[in-house]
Formats: structure tokens, sequence, C-alpha cells
């Protein structure tokens, strides 16, 4: 399993996630423009359609107005508006005139359903009809767009949306153009032109336009509905339909929960919009495979890209992982042997590093071992100076011992007090070892105490409670001393002492428990709380204590800071020292030997 926090790792997975990422946002960035510039060629292509298909709606514009000149100009027609028929005869001979006269008319639009009205001062109607129609009593002339012509016979009025104005089409809606026929010489108005367009006209002319995905509307100024490709009827107000005409921004939109793409022109003759809405899914589901391919292929290339440069990077960095497996099995033992000299391949930083390491192991062998061998000789320094410490620190106490007996006139007790320290001095200042077993410890223990006992007497005991394994364990030499001493001086410190100092040894597992205690008047709490203090060397019973801490800072260093003494003193009642000592290999050997 790979480490999370190696430079391998980290890379591969860098590699790895910005990929996809960037991947995502280029796949992401590239179908959005891709469909945009989709939908921008849809609109240019509709906006083409639309501008042609609005050149046949001018064109079909200017027909009918060629159409309304020619009839506005005909001096023959003119009579036939004006004078009124004599008979019944010349009635239908008028009549059968002027419709065969329309009807020539009414090829200029071929397969388109155009009818022409005419009707004169002389109350007389002519149309493109078979059937006879009477326009005053259809209600027509009084229509705001017939009024609108009247007023100005420049201009054309125009209904989008009126009912049919013979039996047979009553009850179909039609697009109405009126027209006023003036005659500028007797200034008045001698008649008016009707033209009569099916929707079907204007269908026919965005019908080759139409396909499956699209629809065409045409829409007034008021947003209503004049023609529409869609299965709805039109002539219907429709104001988003308006909306998205008026816009004719670029863009797709939603209308009726759909998508689209809207492109509109806007005819300034028929004052209306022509609007083409495309859908937006078609384009896009012609579209999407081809995006969906490109999208496969940049997939497979990022997925072989990024095998490569895993590849790469694991060989890039495979040396430098080497070196952190190699420095990271070195542990401290090890920087005394100097592992084999590595060798590095690949980058050539990686070399340098190598060499760096190999280098810089060796220096670190040679400080290592001048580091050991110097600490080392500290610390035997060190520990001979606290054993040095010791012993003047005994000696002086002894004598004032042997002072105070020599005081006393006690020659005998003095010479055998002498005799007890030569004694002791032969045994302890030419011995150099920093432990001895416990039981020499308790001789040179008892040796001492025989010389306190010239100077207080009987009065005090020493009572050993040792078991025999414990005799064989080594222990720091000289250490019962200072705590018997302080014993004696504190504990019992009338020129009379009467008591006892025990000393119990027991073993538990790997640690051998030593106890000394009195029952002597105890320590109070405030100087408890301070006889360990390092500062106590420069108070006034600082020889006692310079023992005690003496002893503390031996065990520490022989032992460990794990271990030490441990003080408990009930004023009136005694004072407790324990001391727990781990049990060596040597002093364990002759435990065994001893059971």
């Amino acid at each position: 399993m790979w480490n999370k926090k190696s430079i391998s790792f980290q890379i591969i997975m860098t590699v790895v996630m910005s990929f996809p990422a960037l991947f995502l946002f280029f796949s992401i960035l590239t179908t959005r423009l891709y469909y945009k510039n989709v939908a921008d060629i849809m609109q240019e292509s509709q906006q083409h359609s639309l501008t042609q298909l609005n050149e046949s709606f001018d064109t079909f514009y200017q027909q009918i107005i060629y159409i309304l000149i020619q009839l506005s100009g005909d001096s023959s027609l003119k009579q036939y508006l004006t004078k009124k028929p004599e008979d019944t005869f010349e009635y239908y001979r008028m009549q059968q005139y002027v419709h065969d006269f329309l009807q020539t008319y009414t090829g200029f639009f071929p397969n388109s359903n155009i009818h022409l009205i005419l009707y004169g001062e002389n109350g007389q109607t002519y149309t493109t009809y078979n059937e006879t129609l009477h326009l005053e009593h259809t209600g027509i002339l009084d229509e705001d767009f017939v009024k609108q012509a009247e007023r100005n016979h420049r201009r054309i009025g125009i209904s989008y949306f009126y009912p049919g104005l013979t039996p047979y089409t009553e009850n179909e809606n039609y697009i109405y153009f009126a027209h006023a026929l003036y005659d500028p010489y007797r200034s008045r108005y001698y008649g008016t032109i009707l033209v009569v367009i099916d929707e079907a006209c204007v269908t026919r002319l965005y019908a080759d336009l139409l396909q499956e995905n699209n629809y065409f509307s045409v829409i007034a100024e008021d947003g209503f509905v004049i023609s529409d490709s869609r299965d709805k009827l039109p002539n219907d107000h429709d104001p988003s339909l308006l909306a998205i005409a008026r816009r004719q921004a670029p863009g797709v939109l939603e209308y009726k929960d759909e998508k689209w793409i809207p492109c509109a022109v806007y005819n300034q003759y028929f004052d209306f919009y022509i609007l083409q809405l495309t859908k937006y899914n078609a384009i896009t589901s012609r579209v999407s495979p081809s995006v969906l391919r490109i999208l496969k292929l940049c997939c497979t290339a990022q997925l072989v890209l990024t095998g490569i440069l895993v590849y790469l990077f694991k060989k890039i960095t495979r040396p430098i992982h080497r070196l952190a497996i190699v420095m990271q099995n070195v542990t401290d033992q090890d920087l005394l042997i100097r592992p084999q000299r590595m060798e590095f391949t690949g980058c050539s930083e990686a070399r340098l590093l190598g060499d760096s390491f190999n280098e810089m192991f060796s220096k670190l062998e040679y400080y290592t071992k001048k580091l050991i061998q110097e600490q080392n000789t500290r610390y035997a320094a060190e520990l001979n100076s606290l054993q040095h410490q010791i012993n003047p620190h005994f000696i002086y106490n002894t004598l004032a011992s042997i002072k105070y007996l020599s005081m006393a006139g006690q020659r005998e007790k003095v010479i055998a007090g002498i005799n007890s320290l030569t004694k002791l001095l032969r045994k302890t200042l030419g011995d150099s070892r920093e432990t001895i077993p416990l039981e020499q410890e308790l001789n040179l223990l008892q040796d001492y105490f025989s010389i306190q006992q010239l100077r207080y007497g009987d009065g005090i005991r020493l009572c050993l409670n040792i078991r025999e394994e414990c005799l064989s364990v080594e222990v720091p030499r000289f250490f019962l001393q200072p705590l018997v001493e302080n014993s004696i001086f504190h504990g019992f410190s009338t020129s009379l002492p009467n008591g006892c100092i025990s000393i119990y040894a027991t073993i538990s597992g790997t640690l051998m428990k030593l106890e000394i205690m009195d029952n002597g008047s105890g320590i109070p709490e405030d100087i408890l709380a301070h006889i360990m203090d390092i500062s106590a060397r420069n108070n006034q019973d600082s020889l006692t204590k310079i023992g005690l801490k003496n002893i503390e800072d031996r065990i520490k260093m022989i032992y460990g800071p794990a271990y030490g003494l441990a003080i408990t003193s009930s004023p009136g009642y005694g004072t407790q020292v324990v001391i727990q000592l781990p049990i060596t290999d040597a002093g364990k050997d002759k435990t065994d030997e001893r059971n």
C-alpha cells in the first residue's frame, strides 16, 4: 500500500485529480462552445431563410399594391362604380363584365385563395365570388380599417381577423385589405376596393421552409397571431411570442417548457413579425453523438496519458523512495554501523541526494562515535564526582562523632572509632565500582553504624530484615549510609537517642524494594517538601541534604530517571524512605545461583 504522504503518491494523485478536473472543465467549455456555435450557425441559417421569406412577403404586398393601383386607374371600372344600371339586363351585364375583369387580376396569385371586392358610390358590389354579394348588408363598410382607408386614400386599411362575407365563407376568418377609390377631379370618393386573402396564402409562403423541428408564426404588433404552422389555430393573441419576436437577440430561450432557437424579422409593409422557432433538442440530438465520440476519444487519450505520466513519475521518484526507506530503517543502534553504500540511478537530483546521503552518513558515523565517547567520559566523571562527594561527607560526620567521644574523655571508644574508621576507609577508598552487591553494602553500613554506637550507645538499634535472594542484587555503593545517618541525626535529636532503624528488602518481579524506617520524631511537612530541593546545598544543614541528593542523582544516573527516593514522614511517629531498584543481569544471575 502506498504511503499517502510520499512524494510519488502526492504527485500521482495530483496528476490523477488534475487531469479529470481539467478534462471536465475543457469538456464542458468545449461542449458549450460547440452547442453555442451550432446555435449561432442555425440562427444564421434561419436569418437567411427569413430574409428570403420576408422578400416573398414584400413581393406579395407589392402585387397587391399593383392590383390596387391598376384598379384605381381604370376609367372603365370607374364608370361601373359610379353609373347606375338602367335595367336588370344592364345590371347583369355590368356584373359579368367586372367579374371577368377582376378574375384577370387574381391570376397574379396562382394556387392562392384571394378574392377582390369592389363597392361603388352607385351601391353596386362586384366580386370574384361566384355568388351575388351586397356589401352594404355585411356591415364591413363600417369597420375601422375601411373607415381608415376612406379617411386617407393614400393608405391601406388592414384587418387580420375578419369573417368571410359569403354564406360559404362566413365561418372562416380572412385577411382584408381596404383601399378607397378617390376622384381627384371631383375631390370625392367613388368606391372601395377590398382584397380578401385566405390565411393559407400566408402559409404557402413559408411552407417550403417547414421542417419537423421548426415552425413559423406571423404575429401582428398587438400580439395577434396571423398565421401559425403548428396545429393550433391562428387568430389568437400570444404576448410571449410577440416578446420573442421583438427580442431579436441570439441565444437559446424557453417557450412553453421547451428550449428553442429563435429568429425573427419585421415586415414594414404588413406591419407584422415573421418568427421562426427551431427546437434546441433537435439540434443537440444530432450534435450530441458527435460530442460524445469526441469526449470518448479525449477520455481515452487522457487515460493513456495519465498512465504514461504515472509510470514516468514513479520512475523518477523511485530512487527518492528508496532513499527514504533506507533513511527510515536507520535506527539509533545502526548509527554505529555504517550501511552498505547506496547506488542511486535516475535523474541527477536523485543521484545527488544519494551521494549526499552516503557522505552524510560517513560524517554522522564519525560524530556519533565521538559523541558516545564523550558522553561515556562525562558520565564516568559525573558519577565519580558524586562518589567522591559522599566520601568527605561521611568522613566529616564520622570524625564529628569521634570528636564528641574525645571531648567526653572516652579514650577507649575513640581508639575503637578510629580503628573502625580506618577499616571502613580501607574498604571504600580503594573500591572504584559504582555498584556492589547488597550484602557488601550492608557490611559497610554495619561498620559505620558501630562507629555511631560508640557515640550514642546502645540506645539506637539497626534492624535488618533482608531476604536472602536480595543479598546478591547490585546496588549503588555506600548509598544506605546517608539514609541511616539522616535518621540518627534528625530522627533521634536528643543526646541520648532511643529508637530503632529498620531496613527491609524484598523482590517483586524485576524490582527490588528497599524500605528504611525509623521510629524517631519525624520530619515536619515544610521541611519534607523542600528536603530534596537542590537549592538546599546552600543551607546550613546542607551536609545531610547533600547526602540525600547525592543518592537521588546516583540512582537516576545508574538506572534512569524512573527510579529514585520516595520519602514519607509523620511527625511524632517516624520517617520512611522507599527505594525501588531494577535487578540487573549480573545481580539476577547471582540471585539464581543462591536459589
